[in-house]
């Protein structure tokens, strides 16, 4: 049998190990997106969906929502942008807003996805009923490094 490290680390590789588990995830719905010849990939898929009920929510607020950084959504809004799926303008009353909202063409594909997206949902929920409830899990372990990081952690007690 093959050696596995990331096994052995245990604890020591959880942020590999999550990491690993995400991009095998999304590797997978990209192939899915593929065959259904969809132009989408799984990275727009949160910002894309809240955007998906028609509002129009600022890139501070979509990186709130989505616990991701300015940054993060920034990149993803630029695609977006540039693929026609969402619009973008400034905010009138603080220029430095960024607005963003899905464009006529975005709304169309998010209404073609959703019989995907709910397929994709079902396939999940059998997967994490295999898997005991690490839903919750993860919830909770993001509660405790919000309480206190690892870095903080790491610090001497004092």
């Amino acid at each position: 049998m093959e050696r596995n490290i990331i096994n052995e680390l245990g604890s020591l590789a959880l942020a590999t190990r999550l990491k690993n588990l995400s991009e095998r995830l999304a590797r997978d719905v990209a192939q899915i997106y593929k065959e259904s010849a969809f132009d989408f990939e799984p990275r727009w898929f949160a910002v894309f969906y809240a955007l998906k009920d028609g509002q129009e929510l600022a890139v501070t607020e979509l990186s709130t929502m989505l616990q991701q950084t300015h940054p993060a959504i920034n990149q993803v809004a630029n695609i977006l942008v540039k693929k026609g799926l969402v619009n973008e303008r400034k905010d009138p009353q603080d220029q430095r807003k960024r607005l963003l909202k899905l464009s006529a063409k975005g709304r169309k594909l998010a209404q073609d996805m959703d019989p995907l997206w709910e397929k994709i949902k079902r396939a999940n929920d059998e997967l994490l009923r295999e898997s005991k409830d690490i839903l919750a899990s993860l919830e909770a372990v993001e509660q405790a490094l919000d309480k206190k990081s690892i870095n903080e952690r790491l610090r001497p007690m004092k």
